[in-house]
């Protein structure tokens, strides 16, 4: 008996209660910023813009042309200007200032296995027809 009341909930069952309050801590959240510097962080953007005094044969040496992280100088004025194009880096910066290779070109990706089987069963289908 108890059972079936249990699985036929009605309306005066269900009390209107207020949501509860929010907690006193607000959580720390990262703002989402769409920008580098010289310095390494998760959220790196690719560039077009290169320097060619710093570049070295295939090696592009990329830096970004715009302003970020609310300063208003650009990495490659950050970089010439403030970095003496690498020989004066700030000692607190270390080894955070992380300079790449450009990535190289994409080339021919493996098959998956839904490919391979279905050439399998394509080239099946050949043979049995001849």
């Amino acid at each position: 008996m108890l059972h079936k009341q249990l699985l036929q909930p009605k309306d005066e069952g269900f009390l209107a209660a207020p949501p509860p309050p929010p907690s006193p801590a607000r959580k720390r959240r990262r703002p989402a910023s769409s920008g580098h510097t010289l310095v390494q962080f998760d959220d790196w953007v690719t560039t077009t813009y290169y320097c060619p005094d710093c570049s070295n044969g295939d090696a592009k040496f990329y830096l970004c042309g715009k302003a970020r992280r609310g300063g208003d100088k650009t990495c490659f004025q950050v970089w010439h200007e403030d970095f003496a194009c690498g020989d004066k880096i700030p000692a607190h910066l270390g080894k955070r200032v992380v300079l790449r290779r450009a990535p190289k070109a994409v080339g021919d990706r493996k098959k998956t296995r839904w490919e391979i089987l279905r050439e399998d069963n394509g080239s099946a289908a050949d043979e049995a027809e001849s």
